[in-house]
Parts: C-alpha cells; sequence; structure tokens
C-alpha cells in the first residue's frame, strides 16, 4: 500500500513551480545551443543546460515523497530508492502513536533501543496506516492522544 507523503499545499505548489521552471530554463538552453536569438552567452546556457535537469529532477522526486508499506518493511521511497535502506521491518515496530496532528512509530534497528520516527502522511489517512500496520504484526502497541488543547498549554 502507498501513502503520499504530507506536505503542506504551499510546499508542494513550490516544487512543480521549481520543476516547471527548471523545465523552461533547459529549454532557454537548448535554444541558445540551437542558434536561436537569445540574449545569453554560451556559458549562461550551459549553466542552464547542466543545472536545470538536476533541479527538475530533484523537486520531483520530493513531491512524489511517499510511503510504502509491503508484507514485510514500511519504506519511505524518494522515487523507486528506498531512503531508509530496510531499516524498518514491520515485526520490529513496537509501538504506534498519535498525538494530535503527529503520528510517530518506534522500531527496533539495531540494539535494544527503540528508534522513534515521525511518519509524514495526510493525518486523514493516519488510521488507514495505523491499521495496515497492526494487521500485519498484532503486536504492536497504540496509544493515542486526541486532547490537542492539553498539548497546547504546555
Amino acid at each position: 500500500m502507498r501513502f503520499q507523503a504530507y506536505f503542506t499545499p504551499i510546499i508542494k505548489i513550490i516544487l512543480y513551480i521549481m520543476a516547471a521552471i527548471s523545465v523552461i530554463g533547459l529549454i532557454i538552453g537548448i535554444l541558445v545551443f540551437a542558434k536561436v536569438p537569445i540574449e545569453l552567452t554560451t556559458g549562461q546556457a550551459t549553466l542552464l543546460v547542466s543545472l536545470c535537469p538536476v533541479c527538475a529532477v530533484i523537486s520531483l522526486l520530493f513531491a512524489t515523497l511517499h510511503y510504502t508499506v509491503t508484507n514485510t518493511h514500511l519504506r519511505l521511497n524518494v522515487g523507486f530508492i528506498d531512503v531508509l535502506g530496510g531499516r524498518v521491518c514491520i515485526n520490529k515496530i513496537v509501538n504506534i502513536v498519535i498525538d494530535g496532528k503527529l503520528m510517530y512509530i518506534s522500531y527496533i534497528y539495531k540494539g535494544m533501543d527503540p528508534i522513534i520516527a515521525a511518519i509524514a502522511i495526510n493525518p486523514k489517512r493516519y488510521d488507514e496506516m495505523k491499521d495496515l500496520l497492526m494487521a500485519k504484526n498484532p503486536n504492536i502497541q497504540f496509544f493515542e492522544n486526541k486532547n490537542e488543547s492539553d498539548n497546547s498549554k504546555q
């Protein structure tokens, strides 16, 4: 199952605008090399052609950041690459905590001390992810703090 990483709408818009501007810069650089009369030097065109594709790819990768739950692992994917490198085995997840608008998991990677990781997905999908992980590992303990006003007073 796939869960899109949650960015605020403004951040998502900025990422897609960065990708679009980078593609436009690449096209302008190519046009300069094709001898279309644009007021840029060859050095500026070279810079556009070399940097714009990298910027476009990076911004699109971040815009498409997502979590994938497989039968054995929780993965954080940038494109097709698992950023966590298989560290989060579902059978090693100790607990899931939902505290207001935040979701955390604790898991054992190496040794005895658990690692706590924030899960950045849309809060509307917290229950769906929690249910999916707990179905795959019934030993996971679940805690929820619904009272957000107590947290804001501290």
